[in-house]
């Protein structure tokens, strides 16, 4: 398949994205954002989450609703419900109900802005028809057998994850991971983050560093050290809290699975499936104490659906929009969403072992990853 002829990617089986094989600009975007899955021949079947060009006529609005505060521009007309963006427009379907979840969008709609909001999370959500969830987890592959870290952002999640990898596991999927209910955990394609602080923890990914990563955190550790003083005399909520978050962008490099694969291997089959060994749900605490204990599957599976859902709040906020614009749709997106993982969930954590790893962010990985081996 050439990069100007997308075709079907296959999510392990459980899922699947097809774009349109006529716009030959979205082939090269999606290879890249759906790095290590590549594109296969169109499927006889047809794909659970469509992205295709509309007619050249642009839909004729009959309800449109402003921003509200969310920079966002939404409208109807009458049968659908769109994303207007630079004055085209995208359907919105409803990821739980429609299927396909066709995505149409007008010539030259910016498919960029709402990618991450909102086709990602279609993509997640449209697992739950196949017996799976994605879960809001890094993943290692320890000797045949997936540990799962997982919990809310900003956690240590990766970081913990990697010095697994360290250890000698392979590397599966990093901040999201297919699991499905017959205990088998596989990839979710999106860019590993590594922070700049977590380097010499891991020398194996530091002497491996892809050169452009390499130079943009030796440029934002050169710009942390410029903006210090900075940061330190202004007030909170000015000049400071800028310099202070533009450090922490720039902090953090993005690594493809496909460059991860290389260091520490797993790249041989990007779609593999691998049975669940453990799931580790990090919990942030204060002082300097990392502990790992045996924990409720029940209690993990709640804290997973609304840590994912969590996430994937840009998405069910517009289907809130789409509610009022349709006001007969019923339920909350949110809620079922919830209640369709905790149970889904509920089953697939019973293949393995759960466990409360508690530790404070950041920390030395290396201390994360130690109480967790000593627990399994």
């Amino acid at each position: 398949m050439t990069p100007h002829a997308p075709g079907t990617y296959d999510l392990s089986g459980r899922t699947s994205l097809v774009g349109d094989p006529e716009d030959r600009g979205l082939a090269e975007f999606l290879a890249l954002r759906m790095d290590p899955f590549v594109a296969g021949p169109p499927d006889e079947a047809p794909a659970v989450v469509r992205l295709e060009r509309g007619p050249a006529q642009p839909p004729r609005f009959t309800d449109i609703q402003n921003r509200a505060r969310d920079g966002t521009i939404t409208a109807s007309d009458g049968d659908r419900f769109f994303v207007v963006s630079d004055g085209r427009a995208c359907t919105l379907p409803d990821p739980l109900a429609d299927r396909p979840i066709r995505f149409s969008y007008d010539p030259g709609f910016p498919l960029s802005r709402i990618f991450a909001r909102l086709v990602r999370p279609a993509l997640h959500l449209s697992l739950h028809a196949a017996d799976a969830v994605a879960v809001h987890a890094t993943t290692a592959d320890m000797d045949g057998r997936a540990v799962l870290v997982a919990g809310w952002s900003e956690s240590g999640k990766t970081e913990t994850a990697l010095a697994l990898m360290e250890m000698g596991g392979r590397f599966l999927s990093d901040k999201w991971t297919i699991l499905g209910t017959d205990g088998e955990a596989s990839a979710f394609p999106i860019d590993v983050g590594v922070r700049r602080w977590v380097l010499p923890y891991l020398p194996k990914l530091r002497a491996s560093l892809p050169a452009a990563a390499r130079a943009q955190l030796g440029l934002a550790g050169a710009a942390a050290a410029i903006s210090r003083p900075l940061t330190q005399r202004a007030r909170p909520g000015r000049v400071g809290g800028l310099a202070t978050r533009a450090v922490a962008l720039a902090d953090r490099a993005a690594l493809t699975p496909s460059q991860l694969h290389r260091v520490y291997g797993g790249g041989d089959d990007p779609g593999r499936r691998v049975p669940l060994g453990t799931t580790a749900i990090l919990t942030t605490v204060p002082g300097r104490e990392v502990s790992c204990e045996p924990a409720d599957p029940a209690w993990a599976a709640a804290r997973l659906a609304r840590s994912a859902a969590y996430e994937r709040r840009e998405l069910f906020a517009l289907l809130e929009r789409r509610r009022y614009a349709f006001p007969d749709a019923a339920g909350s997106a949110l809620e079922e969403a919830v209640n369709r993982e905790m149970r889904l969930l509920a089953r697939a954590l019973a293949a393995g072992g759960t466990f409360e790893l508690r530790a404070p962010f950041p920390v030395d990985p290396r201390k994360a990853a130690a109480a967790l081996v000593r627990a399994l």
